[in-house]
């Protein structure tokens, strides 16, 4: 799963370096065997963007992006759309969002739901259902979820980890609330790629059958 996102990170055009960052020995073997640099970092960190951070402090980047090990359906093009408002000196950050197709999805915790505001800011993100429907039905409302491709200014990035973790944060266990509690900006970027991030053996069974289907993995499989 990770080597996926390695070599799908490593074919956008706007990524110069790909690493992977881990304090863990078996994923460093792995990663080294497919031919991945690997940075060995703390095992303190409770959040996937601490850990970037550690690992970014000795690259000299404009632009650090933060991707998760557990999304192998990513496509370079995401990356790209993700990056260009960070470079173009628009945001400081950014996600990907994707429309959620199913009431399923919508009300499953393991996929962080975002609500964003008329200027495409996130007003918040959470494991819950959201926005709440009360006077609507799911077909009425465009609701979306967060794909974790997350390209930081990398000044902006270590200004993150200065801020101590947030109660929300926690409680949420989302990254990107410590930005929102601390009033900062988190730009979307809205993406209708079909990506399935995996959290359970099921989403592992689904994401395997796509991946027999992908256009993408035929070109290095």
């Amino acid at each position: 799963m990770i080597e996926h996102v390695w070599r799908r990170t490593q074919m956008s055009e706007s990524v110069d370096e790909t690493y992977i960052a881990t304090p863990d020995e078996e994923i460093r073997k792995a990663g080294e065997a497919f031919g991945a640099d690997v940075m060995m970092t703390g095992s303190h960190h409770t959040r996937a963007t601490d850990r970037v951070a550690e690992a970014a402090e000795g690259i000299d980047a404009d632009v650090v992006v933060v991707m998760q090990g557990d999304e192998p359906l990513v496509y370079p093009d995401m990356i790209d759309a993700a990056v260009e408002p960070v470079v173009a000196g628009e945001a400081k950050v950014t996600n990907l969002a994707k429309p959620i197709l199913t009431e399923t999805e919508y009300r499953d915790p393991n996929k962080v739901k975002v609500v964003v505001d008329d200027h495409w800011n996130a007003m918040y993100f959470s494991r819950a259902a959201i926005p709440y429907l009360h006077d609507a039905s799911f077909e009425e409302v465009s609701v979306y979820h967060q794909v974790c491709v997350i390209p930081f200014e990398r000044s902006h990035l270590f200004e993150f980890v200065e801020m101590d973790e947030t109660t929300l944060e926690q409680v949420e266990s989302i990254d990107m609330l410590r930005l929102l509690e601390n009033g900062y900006d988190v730009r979307l970027v809205e993406t209708e790629r079909q990506t399935s991030p995996v959290d359970t053996p099921e989403d592992h069974e689904k994401v395997d059958a796509m991946m027999a289907e992908d256009e993408l993995f035929e070109t290095y499989r």
